[in-house]
């Protein structure tokens, strides 16, 4: 990061104090949280393993976790940033291999390998371009990484792709090298060496990294193609189930609508025939609704027997489901639906089951409660009496 020197669209020191570190995206950004010093770490490793540096410096470095974690494997390890108050913040033993520096500032030495991450896209573009030149200058190796989409940050101001990058170090004499994978780093890392490279074998290098991404491209858009259809194939006998669920709870919907239009009948034949003392009229009334009763309950054996066999379905649908992606689940949610309506259509029926039993409950009360009810109870008395002396005597003759 370089100084802002007054320019419109630059970060100066100031942009990097105690807030900006306080609202670091991820975990805190301090000495003792261990997943600095692990993420750190690994960088360090790998570059030792590739590189084997006996110097590097951090170019960018903010609170010198980079320099730490190469300072204690053994490597003499240096590092600069253009906030006074990272740098003023580092430890006691780690303060000496720190300072604040503007890389617009040429380098008083030269190291084996230079790092610089995250750092170009807070400067400005001029000064991004001199400070390509001085790393270029003090280094053999400069391993970069500055990312090409974060516009979100309020201080990248100087956000550029990959191109436009190896352009400024190309300048130099510095190439992508084409046989190392950098993403131990960051997706968008790249490793960039002073070499001496014809066209010939440039076009070669950049071939050789190209050809596999575009291969894994057009392989990927395969397999996302042939899963698109699977997915279809899978879709199409959900959607069938779906409608068939949906059938059958029409099918439950008309049953109660049919039995509700049935109570309200015999409630209307009911109301006919209330504070009547016709005997055989009321009869006919409590035959009806023990009738209806019969009819709410085979609706409701029906309508659970719909239920299991919907729910037996969806379960072996939903195994068919886990292998299928967001849009299986749409599916999937709706036939949960449906099940769901199913089932508040049979508590309906249920229910209006109850009501029907509770009218024809009231009439039969009513039928024995009334005077003509117990008239004829009187009236069948001496024909019960005589019924049964008679079949006294026809067992006493035998």
């Amino acid at each position: 990061m370089s100084e802002g020197h007054g320019r419109r669209g630059a970060t100066d020191s100031g942009d990097y104090s105690a807030v900006y570190y306080h609202d670091y995206s991820g975990p805190p950004y301090t000495y003792d949280e261990p997943h600095w010093k692990d993420f750190f770490g690994r960088i360090a490793d790998r570059a030792i393993a590739l590189f084997a540096p006996a110097s590097v410096y951090d170019a960018g470095c903010a609170k010198g976790f980079m320099v730490r974690a190469f300072a204690e494997r053994g490597i003499d390890a240096f590092g600069g940033d253009i906030s006074a108050f990272a740098i003023a913040d580092a430890p006691p033993d780690l303060a000496p291999r720190l300072e604040v520096k503007d890389l617009t500032e040429p380098f008083d030495r030269r190291f084996d390998v230079i790092t610089c991450v995250e750092v170009l896209e807070h400067m400005a573009p001029t000064d991004a371009q001199q400070a390509v030149q001085n790393m270029c200058a003090a280094t053999d190796i400069v391993v970069l990484s500055t990312t090409p989409d974060d516009f979100a940050e309020p201080t990248h101001v100087n956000i550029r792709q990959s191109a436009s990058w190896a352009q400024d170090f190309g300048q130099h004499g510095f190439f992508r090298r084409t046989d190392v994978d950098a993403s131990f780093l960051s997706p968008w890392a790249v490793v960039y060496q002073r070499q001496q490279l014809t066209t010939l074998q440039a076009v070669a290098g950049y071939e050789t990294l190209l050809q596999p991404v575009l291969r894994e491209v057009q392989d990927k858009r395969q397999a996302l193609l042939d899963l698109r259809r699977q997915l279809d194939q899978a879709a199409t006998p959900v959607m069938r189930e779906r409608d068939r669920l949906l059938a059958e709870i029409e099918a439950v919907k008309a049953d109660r609508d049919h039995t509700v239009d049935e109570r309200n009948a015999i409630a209307a034949e009911l109301e006919k025939f209330r504070g009547s003392d016709t005997l055989l009229a009321q009869l006919a009334v409590v035959d009806e609704l023990m009738g209806a009763k019969a009819e709410l309950h085979q609706s409701r054996v029906r309508a659970e027997a719909a239920i299991q066999a919907s729910g037996r379905e969806a379960g072996r649908l939903r195994g068919m489901l886990n292998a299928a992606n967001e849009q299986i689940s749409t599916v999937k949610a709706e036939a949960a639906e449906a099940l769901r309506l199913a089932t508040m259509r049979t508590d309906e029926a249920q229910q209006l089951a109850r009501l029907a039993e509770q009218d024809r409950d009231r009439a039969v009360h009513d039928i024995s409660s009334s005077a003509s009810w117990r008239i004829g109870q009187a009236v069948l008395l001496p024909v019960r009496f005589a019924r049964r002396t008679r079949n006294h005597r026809a067992s006493s003759s035998e």
